[in-house]
């Protein structure tokens, strides 16, 4: 049976019962949606992304281009394979953690877990509307034809999810979820839904906002592990997060 596709901001809507449900105060809203603006190491991810992901759209029809041309036409991987990052990696995982930590603060009340519920929930609903709100106003074709590729949407909330699980949790829970997120990514460009500077931006999104809400609800953690770009563009840096 052939899954139809929905795009963020249709997902990001069923994510409003599980938001409001928890008394979230409008007054929070304008703060979290600059929140990738105004906390360093997402504002870091935000700029260095986006240089990135400029440099890349400006090679797009050279070397970007060819290479994922090659890409395309070889397929490394089977569509059996790419269909779980299409369909499936980019907001599942974000909503069984959600509605998972959800029902155990409704049956527990551990407010550690409404925490995380509601703050991985606003981190998808905030980089999912964002990234929905681009498309229309960027409205860059997609390589095979379709409309609306920049940025890429699953590539958004599946580094929204990573980013968050970075900042609240250990690094053997972080690397498999960033692993995901790249692999979502791929996915994007190996089926030719999206160019490289798609998926970049939406990295970029997704990320500034995870690790923008994820560091604010990790206030009362005693460590963190964040994943953010070098300075000098040439890999990534690693930040664990020790608060005495």
């Amino acid at each position: 049976m052939k899954i139809k596709k929905v795009s963020c901001m249709n997902i990001c809507f069923c994510f409003c019962f599980l938001f409001f449900s928890f008394n979230v105060q409008a007054t929070n809203i304008v703060d979290d949606s600059i929140a990738p603006v105004t906390n360093p190491d997402a504002r870091a991810v935000l700029l260095i992304g986006s240089s990135i992901t400029l440099m890349t759209s400006l090679f797009k029809n050279s070397f970007v281009k060819s290479t994922q041309h090659e890409l395309v036409e070889n397929k490394p991987l089977c569509c059996t394979v790419t269909k779980w990052g299409d369909n499936f990696l980019q907001i599942f995982p974000n909503v069984i953690y959600s509605i998972g930590f959800g029902l155990h603060y409704l049956i527990t009340n551990n407010e550690n877990s409404e925490r995380r519920a509601v703050n991985m929930a606003k981190a998808t609903i905030y980089s999912g509307l964002v990234t929905d709100l681009l498309k229309p106003i960027v409205h860059e074709k997609r390589p095979n034809g379709g409309s609306h590729s920049f940025p890429s949407g699953h590539t958004t909330t599946a580094f929204a999810f990573a980013s968050f699980i970075g900042a609240e949790h250990e690094w053997y829970y972080s690397a498999p979820a960033y692993f995901v997120a790249t692999f979502v990514g791929f996915c994007r460009m190996h089926d030719n839904y999206h160019y490289l500077h798609d998926v970049m931006a939406g990295a970029t999104i997704g990320m500034s906002y995870g690790i923008s809400l994820g560091e604010r609800a990790n206030e009362v953690k005693n460590s963190a592990f964040i994943l953010i770009p070098s300075e000098d563009l040439s890999g990534a840096s690693m930040k664990w997060v020790l608060n005495f």
